[in-house]
Formats: structure tokens, sequence, C-alpha cells
């Protein structure tokens, strides 16, 4: 549940003062921070970030100067009812191809695109997953079981198979 159903702000990077090699004993002038909020369905982009940046600017004492540069509007959220009959047909896909009932996992993860997809189209998106825990997703050696490519693509067969009965 923490790790997909509840909203975050999150600290990406901070830096400020001499970054360079070796040390300088002075006061910075400057800090930067790079932040970024993970939504929850009923949040709105555009309120949360509102509210994140008057908080920001109300820990400021009046000595400190503070801009907050919003990189992009937000999306809304989104989360697919594990009992909806898109996700029981890809509950079923995977079992049918790897012998086994998959486990439930709320991701949070940024996909925008994804709530923009449900909205469009009127029906739940379901990501679906064939990688194991040291694929290292997204990393610079990143890899993928090759069985599970396979299966990967078996699965997705069965579940639009299912899907339209």
């Amino acid at each position: 549940e923490r790790i997909g159903n509840r909203p975050t702000l999150e600290i990406c990077g901070m830096w400020g003062g001499f970054i360079g090699e070796g040390f300088k004993t002075v006061i910075p002038s400057k800090a930067h921070a790079k932040i970024s909020c993970r939504l929850v369905p009923n949040q709105d982009p555009a309120r949360i970030g509102r509210l994140v940046t008057e908080y920001i600017q109300q820990l400021c004492p009046p000595t400190v100067t503070v801009e907050v540069v919003a990189r992009g509007k937000g999306v809304y959220a989104f989360v697919a009812p594990f009992d909806s009959p898109e996700v029981q047909a890809a509950a079923e896909a995977y079992e049918s191809v790897f012998g086994v009932a998959p486990v439930y996992q709320r991701s949070g993860g940024g996909i925008p695109v994804v709530s923009l997809f449900s909205g469009v189209l009127g029906l739940p998106v379901i990501l679906m997953g064939f990688g194991l825990p040291d694929d290292n997703l997204h990393a610079p050696n990143e890899k993928m079981h090759l069985p599970n490519f396979y299966k990967g693509i078996a699965t997705s067969i069965a579940f639009m198979e299912a899907l339209v009965g």
C-alpha cells in the first residue's frame, strides 16, 4: 500500500555552494532542490502544485528569496480496481501462461499517458510486467530474462483473447 496508494513528495536532488573538486570554506549564496510529487486518485495536480509552492514559500524566512519553477503540469493519478473485468482477464492470462496466480502489486510509477488513455477510452489501463527483481529496470545495465520475454508475449495474447471472450 505504501509504495503505490499514498501520495508522496520526493526530494530528487539538492545542490548548492561550491560543488567542484576539492573544497572551499564559503557560505553558499544559492541552494537548489528538485522535487516531485506522486499523486493518488482525487488529487488535482494544479491544486497540489499550488499547495506545495505555497508551503515552500511559507517556510522561508524574510531574508531568503525562493523561486519555485514548475516543470510540466502534472497528471491525474489512475488506479485500476483489482476486481475490474480487465484486471481479472490479465490475472487469468498470467495464470494460464506462468502456471501460478499473480500477486497484485500497486506500483507508484509515473506514466502520464496512463490517465490520459483511461480518460479518453473510458477503460482501465492495465500495465503488465514480466521482469524479474534483478533485471535492473531503467538502469544502465537493464536486462530481461529471455524466457520471461517469450512468456510475456504469450501472456499478452492470452490477455487480449480473454478480453474479447
